[in-house]
């Protein structure tokens, strides 16, 4: 089928002049086809330059055309795919330059020299217009580029060129299909590719017949103008080429005018009625995806400088705690130069030094030693504090117990600051590794969930071309949970003429999601669709507090909110005692752990900074707890993040569940971490979550108010344990209550 279609195309194409008497395009088309279809092409441009066509020394044509197919078809495995275009040009303006120039230096040529030099490059360039189209016909593309709508535009319209001289009562049928294809280009490509339609129909037609000049400028403007009233649809596509045509027509009218004049109406008239089948093929032709290529490259670009940043914070990290290691270890002071400064000190000058330090310096270093012991719990010493035999070999020591008070205070004091510095560097250390932990975790998020997914933009564009509406710009967007959002922008005239509900069921069918209703933003005269993917579930939440003994503050902080990734997240802290300073605290680490969550921080980096930060926020003991509940509406799974918190009670199908947890709170010692637990909630499971208030009287009543439960909203769930709790709490050990709960419900 495919070959004798090849070879009836170099017959036509060889058969066809342009320019008056020339016909290169036979030599073109063999040589620009496919290579699997060369020699059947080059067989029919043979047989159809063999016949008489009105072309003068036809033998030119026939031996360029065997000798540029040959070549082609011998060396085209060698030639690398993207320059097989170019090189079928070379071959075809090559053979026919060469075989012209040595007929015209022979004395056999009939045509000027410049003009040898007009048909090659014609040759040439019908021949890559050929092969670029004839390479985007073996890659089967759905959607095609600009570049590849622009050649295959050419390719056709010299195709239909060699048609053209075919003719029913002056009408060309070829020229009728030329104008369809302009409105159709007009209609779903808008004024750019409506007017490449319109510049390559109309050269085809001005190569066919140099007198036919007005009418290809008709052809020109009419798609030009008819791209311009494409949001009106059809009827305007028509009306503004029709027109433009006409006034042309008008401008310069000649004869040759009305036969193109009545094959714009025909053709207008087969664009009217053409079937949704037709539309739909036009309209994916002409409706080409933006490139992303810049959006992907300043991903990747954001991708790699958060990388090297999370790999630079850290190496800042380890390269304090290694230098660190190596100033304590030489400049950190030690419990021996205590006697050592003690001996040059007091001993400097003394007869005795020798029998003392060198003789007898294991009961020196004895007595000094229960001296010292004193020292750790008073700031003086006596004499009366050394061992009875002391005295018998020191002639000095009211001087060496003051010397060693001095050296063991100072020891003291920067063995105290020591351990400061330690503890800061280590705080110091633990917030360095907290942002590089952040940073990696952004550069994942935006590497591996913020990609674009140009497969189900491609599928969004066939959907709407399938409505015949024509997308300006799709952008189809996953998350790193796998989570679809889709923006298409369309011309708001284009806005309410297909069924929105019968959209959105081919859309869901097309990516195999399900999306909420879209969202319709107005946008000059855009109209932008936001699609989102619809969450399985949604929470009822509610939450209680009492004061403990009518304080004016709660020392328990809550937060509840979504992250924007389909995750509801309930966040309790507790901070230590009651009041105000526990009030402090409680928020001071509720707030922060929130923040940073939100703003992209994991569980246990934003726990490193909360624990740094209630370390070193003043000097006083400072902690609290931290309770955080993920749920992943889209599934149910349910993470629980524990940090010295009380006991976290869900009910699923019914049946009461615990998850505990044993790590401190933040805010007590370094390198904190959360205990976690996880589960898969369905509809109808409820998550308790409370500060260690609503505990004192145990958990167990807790289990069973909630496998009694009826079926109510989850604030009065929160209220009703909040209340029992406080009336259960046993005398004397009240404290400050708060109870959150999260019901799942089945999302809308």
């Amino acid at each position: 089928m495919w070959q004798f279609t090849a070879f009836l195309c170099g017959f036509f194409t060889a058969r066809s002049h342009v320019l008056g008497a020339l016909s290169p395009l036979g030599i073109a088309f063999a040589t620009g086809v496919s290579s699997e279809y060369t020699l059947t092409a080059a067989a029919g441009a043979l047989f159809g330059y063999l016949l008489p066509n009105g072309s003068a020394d036809n033998i030119r044509y026939m031996g360029a055309t065997a000798l540029a197919s040959f070549t082609v078809w011998v060396l085209h495995n060698h030639i690398k795919n993207e320059y097989k275009a170019l090189f079928s040009a070379l071959c075809s303006g090559g053979s026919l330059l060469g075989v012209m120039l040595a007929l015209f230096f022979a004395g056999e040529a009939t045509i000027s020299l410049p003009s040898i030099v007009g048909e090659s490059l014609l040759a040439a360039g019908g021949a890559y217009f050929f092969a670029c189209f004839s390479a985007t016909l073996q890659r089967g593309n759905k959607i095609l580029t600009i570049h590849q709508i622009t050649t295959g535009a050419i390719s056709v319209t010299l195709l239909l060129a060699s048609l053209m001289e075919l003719s029913l009562f002056e009408l060309s049928p070829a020229r009728i299909i030329g104008v369809t294809i302009i409105l159709f280009a007009a209609r779903y490509g808008k004024e750019q590719l409506a007017s490449i339609a319109g510049i390559a129909v109309g050269f085809s037609v001005f190569l066919a017949n140099p007198d036919y000049t007005a009418a290809a400028l008709g052809l020109v403007l009419g798609g030009l103008i008819g791209g311009i009233f494409s949001p009106v649809g059809k009827f305007g596509v028509c009306v503004g080429f029709v027109v433009a045509n006409g006034l042309v027509a008008i401008v310069g009218f000649d004869r040759t005018m009305l036969p193109l004049l009545y094959e714009c109406f025909i053709s207008a008239l087969i664009f009217m009625v053409s079937p949704t089948k037709i539309n739909q093929f036009f309209s994916r032709i002409f409706s080409p995806p933006p490139e992303q290529t810049l959006v992907e490259g300043l991903r990747n670009n954001m991708v790699m400088r958060l990388s090297f940043a999370a790999e630079a914070v850290q190496d800042v990290s380890q390269t304090v705690e290694e230098v660190a290691g190596k100033l304590k270890r030489i400049n950190a002071p030690t419990f021996e130069n205590v006697f050592q400064q003690t001996e040059q000190i007091a001993c400097q000058s003394c007869s005795m030094r020798i029998f003392c330090w060198e003789s007898n310096r294991g009961e020196t270093l004895s007595a000094l030693l229960s001296a010292t012991k004193k020292l750790r719990t008073c700031s003086t010493v006596s004499t009366d504090d050394l061992p009875d035999g002391f005295f018998r070999i020191c002639v000095r020591p009211d001087r060496v117990l003051d010397a060693l008070a001095e050296q063991f205070a100072d020891y003291l004091a920067k063995d105290s600051a020591q351990r400061r510095l330690d503890e800061i560097r280590t705080v110091i250390a633990e917030q360095f590794q907290g942002v590089a932990d952040m940073l990696t975790g952004l550069s994942e998020e935006f590497r591996h969930s913020q990609r674009y997914d140009q497969a189900t933009a491609d599928s969004i564009y066939t959907v709407f071309h399938t409505f015949e509406l024509t997308p300006t710009d799709v952008s189809c967007r996953i998350d790193r949970f796998d989570r679809m959002t889709a923006e298409i922008r369309l011309d708001s005239t284009d806005g309410g003429k297909v069924s929105r509900a019968a959209l959105l069921r081919a859309l869901e069918q097309q990516c195999s999601r399900t999306f909420e209703v879209p969202t319709l933003t107005e946008l000059g005269e855009s109209l932008l669709i936001t699609l989102s993917e619809k969450a399985e579930f949604s929470v009822d939440f509610g939450v209680a507090q009492f004061k403990h003994n009518q304080n004016k503050l709660c020392g328990d902080a809550y937060h509840q909110f979504y992250d924007g990734h389909g995750r509801f997240i309930m966040l309790v802290s507790d901070g230590m005692g009651k009041g105000g300073r526990a009030a402090v605290d409680g928020a001071m680490a509720s707030g922060l752990m929130a923040r940073l969550f939100k703003a992209g921080f994991e569980p246990d980096s934003a726990l490193k900074i909360v624990n740094s930060a209630m370390l070193y926020k003043s000097t006083d003991e400072s902690l609290a707890t931290v309770d955080l509940t993920v749920i992943d509406l889209f599934g149910g799974h349910t993470e629980f993040y524990k940090a010295g918190a009380p006991a976290t009670l869900l009910c699923k199908n019914g049946n009461t569940g615990i998850a505990n947890g044993e790590n401190l709170p933040a805010g007590i010692f370094q390198g904190v971490a959360f205990d976690r637990a996880n589960v898969t909630l369905s509809k109808g499971d409820i998550v308790v979550m409370m500060s260690d208030g609503a505990t004192t009287d145990g958990t167990d009543w807790i289990g069973v108010e909630l496998e009694t439960w009826k079926r109510g909203t989850a604030q009065a769930l929160a209220e009703h344990l909040a209340d029992y709790a406080r009336r259960r709490c046993p005398s004397g050990q009240e404290d400050d209550i708060t109870v959150a709960v999260a019901i799942l419900e089945k999302g809308y």
